[in-house]
């Protein structure tokens, strides 16, 4: 006997029908969003080159990535990340004019998440890269999406924004070495308070740094007032122009109608070395999990070769599938075929033909020889998430509900006129 394993690696999971229907209708319905506002999907390579990566100076991806050796000695990796390989993609064009170029994509991206805790290693990712505009009018279109996308599947979530140049601007006056910087900066992501009191006890930094780096992690909330007291704090131009991006990104999503889905968060810190401005994060209420980021990344491309704007964000579609399973808060319908008609040896064609038609008119339709009972049937019906059982015969049809949990009796010929002439009034609308 073949000694195998039956099971899969950690972090990765079969997709089974029941999940993976409701996943593809996510993703359509998110591509449909994105195409609304320009964007044209495209796709990269699952390997990258190691040297795509390395060059971001980022350690987080670094310890994180899938690496193989091809077989000329090259060290390859499963991509971790989508908005490298886009930009590499972009700056290798031979010649980038001053045209604006909006893309979206769909792809599966690899983590190694060594501290597993749950985490998955093979993520499903969905966003949008918009590359030539430098002006907050890009930070604010691609944010206002980020809301639009998530506002399609639930109403209670919220969108924190910080900027990359508040933190770096008050991390310039911090005399210390990049380690305790790196330290100092995860303690007030996790706004522990109390350990960022301990921690700064032992560095030699000037006490008004101190207070302020005590603070950072309680200026989050509403934009207006945390955007006044940040005001006082601050000790650079950096920071101050920090600010009036902030502002200027609120106004515009004040115009878009999107204000009372954000907040401003001054402890908001990624560890992606490549963000350069506007920084965001998407959470769903009553879920933990963070289902979205992104943020201008105008730094990157110049790895490339090229200085190009950028900004971005990405969903994490198995995040938010789960989140909208945890809190119930799933739109999609979960029947997956809307007739299975019945048929025998004598009337297999009329029954064929009659399946050719529905389906033509959007049904998703399964035919099955009747050779056991018919409540066999509709036990397989209602297991198997199928809308309508129908049972054909030369004079009649019988057509159980499994959602109504009704039956109704047609005639055949009735039926197929209704079919032929689209005014089929015992035919629920396709479900799909």
């Amino acid at each position: 006997m073949y000694n195998f394993k039956r099971e899969v690696p950690q972090g990765v999971n079969d997709e089974l029908s029941d999940y993976y229907e409701i996943k593809d209708k996510l993703i359509l319905e998110i591509k449909n969003i994105f195409k609304s506002y320009g964007y044209k999907q495209i796709c990269t390579p699952t390997i990258e080159y190691l040297d795509v990566f390395s060059r971001i100076g980022s350690t987080v991806i670094k310890d994180e990535m899938f690496k193989l050796i091809d077989s000329s000695g090259e060290i390859l990796v499963l991509r971790p990340d989508m908005t490298v390989p886009i930009t590499r993609m972009v700056t290798s064009r031979k010649k980038f004019n001053d045209d604006l170029l909006k893309y979206f994509y769909v792809s599966k991206v690899y983590r190694m998440n060594k501290n597993h805790q749950g985490k998955r290693r093979e993520i499903t990712q969905a966003g949008i890269e918009f590359f030539g505009n430098e002006k907050l009018d890009a930070d604010g279109e691609v944010i206002a999406i980020a809301i639009k996308t998530l506002l399609n599947e639930v109403s209670d979530f919220h969108i924190e924004i910080g900027h990359t140049d508040f933190y770096k601007g008050l991390f310039e006056e911090v005399n210390a070495d990049n380690n305790i910087k790196s330290q100092l900066k995860k303690l007030i992501e996790n706004k522990n308070f109390t350990e960022i009191e301990r921690f700064l006890e032992k560095l030699n930094i000037r006490e008004d740094v101190k207070d302020i780096l005590v603070k950072v992690p309680g200026l989050y909330g509403d934009f207006e007032n945390i955007i006044d007291k940040a005001k006082e704090m601050c000790l650079n131009k950096k920071m101050e122009k920090a600010l009036e991006d902030l502002k200027s990104v609120y106004e515009i999503l004040k115009d878009y109608g999107y204000s009372n889905f954000v907040s401003v968060d001054l402890g908001l810190i990624n560890y992606l070395d490549y963000y350069t401005g506007i920084i965001f994060k998407g959470y769903m209420a009553n879920y933990g999990q963070i289902i979205l980021s992104g943020g201008r990344y105008d730094k990157l491309t110049k790895e490339f070769g090229h200085s190009i704007p950028a900004t971005g964000f990405g969903i994490n579609i198995d995040e938010l599938l789960r989140g909208l399973l945890t809190i119930n808060k799933l739109k999609h319908k979960r029947y997956y075929t809307d007739y299975l008609i019945l048929y025998t040896p004598k009337n297999r064609r009329e029954v064929f033909q009659i399946a050719e038609k529905l389906r033509k008119n959007a049904f998703i339709v399964e035919t099955r020889l009747l050779n056991k009972r018919f409540k066999d049937y509709i036990n397989y019906a209602s297991a198997n998430r199928v809308r309508w059982v129908m049972k054909y015969s030369d004079e009649r049809v019988i057509v159980i509900d499994n959602k109504k949990n009704s039956s109704e009796t047609i005639n055949t010929r009735r039926f197929i006129k209704e079919i032929d002439t689209k005014e089929n009034q015992n035919l629920v609308m396709p479900i799909h």
